[in-house]
């Protein structure tokens, strides 16, 4: 599956996606191949489950952590060169 799928957020119950997949003991992070830990750890730590949506089926991925705040990081960067043009041209 490609990363540059739309994802979508939705009524998606995390802490209820990530107890499902914590209990079969095969969850990893979707970017970095990390080992989803227990339950416990999984929710306090900050896992996080996203739908991705296919051609055929939405799917659900998970996301690490370390993954969410580098993704953060990157969206609040684009973000900002989306407004950069705008902003300069709004002071000249």
């Amino acid at each position: 599956m490609r990363l540059d799928k739309a994802r979508k957020s939705s009524n998606l119950d995390v802490n209820g996606a990530l107890y499902a997949i914590c209990s079969t003991g095969r969850g990893r992070c979707w970017h970095c191949d990390r080992k989803l830990p227990s339950v416990e750890e999984a929710i306090d730590g900050g896992w996080y489950v996203e739908r991705v949506n296919g051609q055929h089926v939405a799917s659900i991925i998970l996301v690490c952590p370390k993954c969410r705040q580098k993704q953060a990081a990157r969206d609040a960067k684009r973000f900002l060169r989306t407004l950069s043009p705008t902003v300069s041209n709004a002071v000249q």
